[in-house]
């Protein structure tokens, strides 16, 4: 059994795929002028404490396609947060993506030495540094 669906079947309800939008509404997106146009979620993966959703995005010639990593900072927090921004490319194929939208969580999980099941960040609680 593969990763994914190891992780899938140990976390239940915390694994969680989503599709926003057809994969052809995608391209369409994609081959828009990208005057007046924002970010438009697509797709969204949570894995536990970790969660990665695909992006189309304006620059300004073309519309992209990019990766928001989020975080949480405990595993019961409601609030996600920004961790990383990535533009990996991906095969737009409604069997393929939520693969390759694990694939690349799976690398920054491991890269970063994030956790799926773990908040691994050092809690302040509150104390702040004075600039002088």
């Amino acid at each position: 059994m593969n990763e994914r669906k190891k992780l899938k079947k140990q976390l239940g309800d915390k694994y969680i795929f989503k599709m926003y939008l057809t994969v052809n509404e995608v391209k369409k997106l994609l081959s828009e002028n990208p005057r007046d146009k924002h970010d438009t979620l697509f797709a969204s993966l949570t894995v536990g404490c970790v969660k990665i959703n695909a992006v189309v995005f304006p620059t300004p010639d073309k519309m992209l396609l990019g990766f928001d990593v989020l975080v949480k900072d405990t595993p019961e927090s409601e609030e996600w947060i920004c961790y990383d921004t990535l533009s990996d490319e991906i095969k737009l194929s409604p069997r393929s993506i939520e693969q390759a939208m694990f694939d690349v969580l799976n690398r920054e999980v491991k890269e970063y030495g994030l956790s799926y099941t773990e908040c691994n960040f050092e809690v302040i609680n509150g104390k702040s540094i004075k600039a002088e």
